[in-house]
């Protein structure tokens, strides 16, 4: 259990969130006086099990988790912290779109944490959107780094564990894969659509699937009503992300192949489904040409 002179090896700077499971906390560390934050959660199973997935994740990727304690009421989990805000208000800010090239970068490096927690660990993040994202402070956007956060819904799968979908299962709706929503089974694909809806959303700005009723957006993510921008060079990015079959769409680690390849471009195929499949590519390149 937490003592009190754990809790005092850091001092408060001010609260930076509050949610309906816990509160955030600005601190200050009194060893180094480094800033952290220090994330309370009511006490329950799945407080204790995200203290304890997080634990194991070790990635540039996903938010740093320093220690955390248990107390009677509450769980307190020590991360690092990200002054750049969150991709959410990166997008929010005025001005133009962000670039093409910026929005491959963050796309890359989500992606990057999704092999990591996919692959190494079996997590399924389950809420990836751009409020779970944070950002570094640098002044130049190339030079940011983006990391994961929020694993409070996060599940370890074990090899070939699939879940079952359900209307309301956890998540945030406007970011939910069409197979949880139609109560199917599914996977590690069901975060790949939630990157595609923060893909969508840091080029147009908004939301793929907007909207606050809940039949409204179930309908419209069930049926893919989504008006694609087709005069960006990334509209074929989003459909492969936005696929609707979750076994035409890519995993982490295949959409990082294509990622990085992506400045090596010179032809297309005419089967958009396969294109991680090495034989539909240019002789001689492991290239996909996106128009």
């Amino acid at each position: 259990m937490i003592s009190d002179e754990q809790l005092e090896k850091f001092t408060t700077i001010a609260q930076i969130g509050n949610g309906s499971f816990g509160k955030c906390f600005l601190c200050e560390r009194c060893s180094d006086g480094e800033q952290v934050v220090l994330k309370k959660i009511m006490l329950n199973e799945d407080a204790k099990f995200e203290a304890f997935l997080i634990s194991q994740i070790n990635h540039e990727n996903v938010v740093k988790t320093f220690e955390s304690y248990v107390s009677h009421r509450s769980v307190y989990i020590v991360m690092e912290y990200m002054s750049g805000g969150t991709l959410h208000e990166l997008i929010k800010q005025p001005g133009k779109p962000l670039e093409d090239r910026i929005v491959l970068n963050y796309t890359s490096q989500i992606a990057s944490a999704l092999r990591y927690i996919h692959q190494e660990h079996r997590i399924i993040h389950r809420d990836v959107k751009p409020s779970n994202v944070l950002l570094t402070d640098h002044k130049h956007l190339d030079h940011k780094t983006l990391k994961l956060c929020d694993f409070g819904i996060a599940l370890k799968l074990e090899s070939g564990q699939r879940l079952k979908g359900k209307i309301g299962a956890p998540g945030t709706l406007n970011y939910l894969a069409p197979e949880i929503l139609g109560a199917c089974e599914y996977d590690f694909k069901a975060d790949i659509w939630s990157l595609g809806c923060v893909v969508f959303e840091m080029i147009e700005r908004e939301k793929a699937f907007p909207g606050v009723q809940e039949l409204a957006v179930f309908h419209k993510i069930c049926n893919r009503i989504v008006a694609i921008p087709e005069d960006s060079k990334l509209c074929f990015l989003i459909n492969v992300l936005l696929e609707p079959k979750q076994e035409k769409r890519p995993s982490a680690e295949e959409l990082l192949i294509l990622l990085e390849n992506m400045a090596l471009i010179e032809e297309c195929t005419n089967d958009g489904s396969r294109w991680w499949n090495f034989s539909f590519w240019p002789k001689g390149k492991r290239t996909y040409h996106l128009k």
